[in-house]
């Protein structure tokens, strides 16, 4: 099962650091054309430098969209299966009903253009958004270290 997700008109997808829990955006670069890996351990956070693992950086609105997509797709056909193969099952000592809290559809992820663009010259080809009000240096994603460049 897969899942698009948006990316703002720079090609960039928003994350959110398991951390800090401040939202920023990564570009994502597709596996063949990444240069050196994460570090073990994972990726750094632009603003705290905390390392996650890669599948840490999910925002609530992507897991909430993901949840949904999995209920849809597997869990709510398979309680219609339920319910019909139970439908009319009653007498003797057994009787089946069965009752259902369907989740309401979050809405449809979307990607604004919002955030400044943060470039490392330890990895030209990792760069990140951060939001407009951070005033610190950011971290890049790959090694943690400070931006050197200034930011654009």
């Amino acid at each position: 099962m897969s899942m698009p997700l948006p990316l703002d008109s720079d090609g960039f997808l928003r994350r959110d650091c398991p951390s800090c829990e401040r939202e920023f955006k990564w570009y994502p670069t597709p596996k063949e054309e990444q240069g050196t890996p994460a570090r073990e351990g994972g990726y750094f956070c632009p603003y705290c430098a905390v390392q996650a693992p890669e599948g840490s950086w999910w925002t609530k609105a992507q897991i909430a969209s993901a949840e949904y997509q999995v209920y849809d797709t597997v869990v709510r056909p398979e309680l219609d299966k339920l319910a019909d193969a139970t439908n009319g099952v009653s007498g003797g000592f057994v009787d089946v009903s069965i009752e259902r809290n369907d989740p309401q559809k979050p809405p449809a992820l979307t990607e604004s253009n919002d955030m400044r663009r943060v470039d490392f010259d330890c990895h030209p080809s990792e760069p990140v958004k951060v939001v407009d009000e951070w005033k610190e240096p950011a971290h890049c994603l790959v090694c943690g270290t400070t931006a050197t460049q200034p930011d654009r």
